[in-house]
């Protein structure tokens, strides 16, 4: 309780304060007679600086996600909600849009250290009893190894979904998180703690009480993708990673906790004795060509069984030839029954010599067969050759690190792929603004004794906005101003106003919002009615209601059921909202003068620093060619059609195999 009451005094202070200063503002300039002294603009601009930090100050504390104060059991059950909501659609994405899964098996390694879990003493071995498998170890330290495409991340997602579904109230919810994202400066509870508030949307104080409370169950995958192919042991992030998890404790315990990595990179640091202590390590069984028959019966000779008879044929009576082992992976299996379900001959895998020449003729189909067999009519019209592009685009940008990133996450793609320069043209905007605004209200010029106030003034003003940019500030001061929001046709649009209204709506947004809708009402009813009869300033006002409506009503929604596109429309409705204010401030005001134009670039600046990271984003498409503008919708279509997948609020590559071919192969490769 006193958290809240300290965050709404805050939240009427700072909203008082801009109400006070911005209504003070407008008045001194609206109904100044004769030019002002440099001495008072200097002051009207430093009025104008301060506004960023106290408009700031008021959306973090009103405009906070709820649930912040919120005890340990029901941010412990919020986060549960927010996994299943993840982990049901990546699961059907995982198999290629269909729910019939390999029968993955696995085995118990013996690990090279005394120092290492307890397995089950009848373990089972398969995918559908891992649960079983898992719970028995003692300490619940696991590792899973297996080739490229053997299936981990599969398993992974399984235990995550199944353990989610078993467990008791005292159990953690497993969250499946990215190693290539942990920085190695960072302590692997403060890592877990902002995955959940960055992917999970779950307030900074819950998610801090769930990793203090050992209730999250990190389940983490690409060990192997932490560093470049020609990164050595002693010099990897993967053992600097090992040697933290090492120390990732549950009181005296070792705290519970799954690993993924590529057999040949574990195997190297366990040789180094970089593995980890006090764990049990499986292998994932390659897939054995009975197997593999019968799952492509089910799934891709189901539909043209005369095509699919000569594979099958060779996986029945040549075990150890080059397709059975080629087909010995459930990813490259299921690569298998999606590019030839509806188009080409299976056959022609027949002809290949090498296991990598039968990877390379799947792959080179893959991207032809989602834009045939998905919805899209952009990307049908733009070809397969024009998909391929943007995604290879997409691939070597990531890789241009090193080849260690696979999450592309949307907030940062502008620097991702597109370095610093955004950032510049940024700044630059934010720097002829501010300047811009001063000129206007600068008449004369300063000279003399006052040159020296004006220049001050001018320095604040660019810091102000400047440090608005600094991404360490922002994390500081918690200032996470991106919202999430559905598309026009989502389904969410009728679930988020039940949840705001059923979760509680903050009282004090229901004052403001309801502050809004009667000043709106007295300034637009006609003047006999006992109003102003402005009925041009409601063209703009109406919208901005709108805008304020929806970001209420989307703020209960989880973030993960939304996706991560949803944060590009948040820039958009930010942006609609700017576009209603500039337009009602422009009605209100009377005829065009320099001093509206300078208000209407400060309020730019602030607006510019305020949203930078969208503003970054859009600066980046704008001028990047090699990328549809609207990316996000491109990206969403990819998930759709199985060339991508999500996890929290970023974009993957649906398996890494497929990422480094694109990187190969820049351009499509005629079809046979």
């Amino acid at each position: 309780m006193a958290d809240r009451g300290r965050a709404s005094v805050i939240a009427w202070t700072g909203a008082t304060t801009c109400a006070l200063v911005a209504g003070a503002l407008v008045f001194v300039l609206g109904s100044a007679h004769a030019p002002l002294g440099v001495s008072d603009r200097s002051g009207l601009v430093s009025m104008v600086a301060a506004l960023p930090a106290l408009v700031i100050a008021v959306l973090a504390a009103v405009w906070a996600r709820p649930g912040g104060n919120e005890d340990e059991a029901a941010a412990v059950a919020r986060l549960a909600r927010e996994v299943r909501a993840v982990g049901e659609p990546q699961w059907a994405h995982s198999l290629g849009g269909d729910l019939t899964a390999i029968d993955v098996t696995f085995t118990f390694r013996p690990y090279a250290h005394e120092r290492a879990a307890a397995p089950p003493s009848t373990p089972a071995g398969q995918l559908e009893r891992a649960v079983e498998d898992y719970r028995a170890l003692r300490p619940r330290r696991l590792v899973i190894t297996g080739e490229a495409g053997a299936g981990k991340t599969v398993l992974a997602w399984k235990l995550v979904m199944e353990l989610n579904k078993a467990r008791t109230e005292r159990e953690p919810v497993p969250v499946l998180m990215a190693l290539a994202d942990w920085d190695e400066e960072e302590a692997v509870s403060d890592w877990i703690a902002r995955h959940l508030e960055r992917d999970y949307a779950l307030p900074p104080r819950s998610a801090r009480r769930i990793v203090e409370a050992r209730m999250a169950l990190p389940v983490l995958d690409g060990l192997d993708e932490m560093d470049a192919a020609d990164t050595t042991v002693g010099d990897s992030r993967a053992s600097l990673a090992l040697d933290a998890l090492a120390h990732y404790q549950d009181g005296t315990d070792p705290a519970p906790l799954i690993l993924t990595c590529r057999t040949r990179q574990y195997d190297a640091l366990e040789a180094d004795a970089n593995h980890l202590l006090d764990a049990a390590r499986i292998e994932i069984d390659p897939v054995t060509p009975d197997r593999a028959l019968r799952f492509l019966e089910l799934r891709g000779a189901a539909r043209r069984p005369a095509l699919w008879q000569p594979l099958l044929d060779e996986l029945r009576f040549a075990p150890r030839g080059v397709v059975s082992r080629a087909l010995s992976t459930p990813w490259r299996l299921t690569l298998a029954a999606t590019v030839y379900e509806r188009d080409g001959d299976p056959g022609e895998l027949l002809a290949a010599h090498t296991m990598g020449e039968a990877a390379d003729l799947l792959l080179r189909r893959y991207v032809p067969a989602a834009v045939s067999g998905a919805g899209g009519a952009s990307e049908r019209r733009a070809g397969a050759a024009e998909v391929h592009r943007r995604l290879a685009v997409l691939a070597r940008s990531l890789d241009s690190s090193g080849g260690a990133q696979t999450d592309l996450r949307l907030r940062q793609v502008s620097r991702q792929l597109g370095g610093y320069w955004p950032r510049a043209v940024l700044w630059a905007l934010i720097l002829g603004c501010v300047t811009v605004s001063i000129w206007l209200q600068a008449d004369p010029w300063p000279d003399g004794a006052e040159l020296p106030l004006f220049v001050f003034t001018v320095v604040v003003g660019v810091v102000a906005m400047v440090s608005v940019l600094s991404v360490r500030v922002r994390q500081q001061l918690r200032l996470h101003m991106s919202w999430y929001i559905p598309g026009l046709r989502s389904s969410l649009w009728r679930v988020g106003p039940r949840l705001a209204v059923k979760g509680g709506t903050r009282r004090l947004q229901l004052v403001m919002f309801g502050g809004m809708v009667l000043a709106g009402v007295a300034l637009t009813v006609p003047r006999p009615a006992g109003g102003l009869g402005m009925w041009r300033f409601a063209l703009a006002y109406l919208p901005l209601l709108l805008v304020v409506a929806a970001v209420m009503a989307t703020q209960w929604i989880n973030v993960a059921a939304v996706g991560p596109s949803g944060w590009a429309r948040g820039g958009v409705l930010g942006a609609v909202a700017l576009g209603c204010a500039i337009l009602v401030m422009v009605t209100t005001w009377g005829p065009v003068n320099r001093d509206l134009v300078g208000m209407v670039a400060a309020i730019l600046a602030v607006a510019l620093a305020g949203g930078c990271e969208w503003m970054e984003y859009a600066v980046f498409l704008l001028f990047a060619p090699r990328l549809p503008f609207r990316l996000a919708r491109f990206l969403d279509w990819s998930v759709a059609a199985g060339l991508m997948r999500t996890s929290g609020v970023t974009y993957q590559f649906r398996h890494r195999e497929f990422q480094e071919w694109l990187v190969r192969h820049p351009v499509a490769v005629p079809l046979p």
